[in-house]
């Protein structure tokens, strides 16, 4: 006889496949996009610890002090979840009908807001131009986890000068003047060492022409 299963665990199986699929799914359109903005400058690859997993259109962007992508993505879902159930919520005290599609939309706009900026929002980030020889700096608000505000960007224009490369006690920071340009740490998905940061500082300096630190 064929073993038959009880619904509510086809059901728990289900679920099980297609949050496998689906975060299978993710990973795989992830890493198919950070190797698309990536194509025109592989050397800009050696940067990757000092992204911190953002997909930043210039591949020669760095972050400075970010939480993990991991921490961020459940920060985003935490977050979404507490706005839809405050949604709903209100929604409910408010005598609404669809309190729970109002929670449910609240929740679904929150976490893509969320997501959207966990993935491409970093708090604080440096790119270089090299048509104007500078750097542009840009930090925002963030809640707590490292999930951004979008439309807080504060950006400053800092010129191209020293690069150089400082030791932290659980990472490397990349740094303009002596002052924190980016930081990676030494462990995790894109770990960095000392050879690694001072490649990249070999390569922001190709890209952005400047005295380098000795």
């Amino acid at each position: 006889m064929r073993p038959t299963l009880d619904d509510n665990t086809r059901s728990a199986l289900h679920f099980i496949v297609l949050g496998l699929g689906l975060t299978g799914g993710l990973r795989l359109a992830y890493g198919l996009a950070e190797r698309w903005l990536l194509a025109d400058h592989p050397d800009a690859e050696v940067l990757l610890p000092w992204r911190a997993g953002y997909l930043l259109a210039d591949a020669h962007a760095v972050v400075d002090d970010a939480p993990a992508l991991p921490m961020r993505l459940a920060a985003a879902v935490g977050y979404a979840l507490l706005a839809g159930v405050l949604a709903a919520v209100l929604a409910w005290a408010l005598r609404a009908r669809a309190w729970v599609a109002v929670g449910r939309a609240v929740g679904a706009v929150t976490l893509l807001l969320a997501l959207a900026s966990a993935l491409f929002l970093p708090v604080r980030s440096a790119t270089p131009d090299p048509v104007a020889g500078a750097w542009r700096i840009c930090a925002r608000n963030a809640l707590p986890g490292g999930v951004a505000l979008p439309g807080t960007a504060r950006c400053t224009t800092r010129p191209g000068a020293l690069l150089g490369m400082h030791r932290l006690a659980d990472g490397l920071q990349l740094t303009l003047d002596g002052r924190p340009l980016a930081t990676a740490a030494r462990s995790g998905p894109a770990p960095a060492d000392s050879v690694r940061a001072r490649r990249a500082v070999e390569v922001l300096h190709d890209h952005l022409p400047a005295r380098t630190a000795p």
